[in-house]
């Protein structure tokens, strides 16, 4: 009967269907009670906190107060309240990115300083708000290799507005290379696949050495070349032979 129940718990939590905050706290709970109801366990803690906020804040003893709580489940919320109170600390002072001054002025303040070529992706909503940074590093001087399936996967999950990428170089040198030509090539492609705005891909050198695909009207060139429904006409003029629709 639980494993039933479980599963129709997490239909609702996949599925964003309006859960209560009993029922939330009855999902958290999954972990800590393997092969227990945690129902009444969360109906108990919220009736003696008031709310999911009550409850994270509660101290160790407090939490041991409640019916079927021990020390385990006790440190479990514990753990998971302070993992909530770091999330926010650090979101909270994520920028708000409104032009791409302010992109290169953002991966500046990110990339200057690093000893090895690190690549970020900067998720952004529809305000400019950084929802996300996502960092990639080989812990190479001079190289950093991100898969193009592994970006796909992390767009789909996330699905932000718009991006932006930056990367370093360590040379001093910002100007491209082929390779990250041609990367910035697959992640327009990738953006348009998943309809996310690919805002710029910034390379930083130096404070005075900063390259932008898109001040540099490279990116809208690359744009007009790799959007997803430019790849499929060129696709289909060479499988067809140019023929067109009659």
């Amino acid at each position: 009967m639980h494993e039933g129940h479980r599963r129709r718990m997490y239909e609702k939590l996949k599925n964003d269907d309006g859960l209560h905050d009993h029922e939330i706290l009855e999902i958290l709970l999954f972990n800590a009670f393997p092969r227990k109801n945690t129902n009444p366990v969360a109906h108990s803690l919220l009736q003696m906190f008031g709310s999911l906020s009550g409850v994270f804040a509660a101290d160790i003893e407090q939490l041991m107060s409640v019916d079927g709580v021990g020390e385990s489940v006790a440190l479990y919320i514990k753990c998971v309240a302070e993992c909530n109170k770091r999330a926010n600390i650090n979101t909270s002072g994520i920028a708000v990115l409104r032009n791409h001054a302010a992109f290169k002025e953002f991966a500046a303040l990110r990339l200057r300083g690093k000893t090895v070529e690190v690549m970020e992706l900067y998720f952004l909503d529809k305000n400019g708000k950084v929802k996300r940074i996502c960092p990639f590093t080989s812990d190479e001087l001079n190289k950093v290799v991100v898969a193009s399936d592994k970006i796909s996967k992390i767009l789909a999950a996330e699905k932000p507005y718009g991006l932006v990428v930056a990367h370093n170089h360590l040379s001093g040198n910002c100007l491209p290379s082929m390779s990250d030509n041609r990367f910035t090539a697959e992640m327009q492609l990738i953006c348009s696949i998943h309809n996310v705005t690919l805002f710029d891909h910034i390379i930083y050198a130096t404070d005075k050495e900063i390259f932008s695909y898109y001040l540099t009207g490279n990116l809208e060139k690359l744009k007009n070349d790799f959007s997803f429904g430019a790849v499929v006409s060129e696709k289909m003029d060479k499988f067809y032979g140019g023929k067109k629709d009659r």
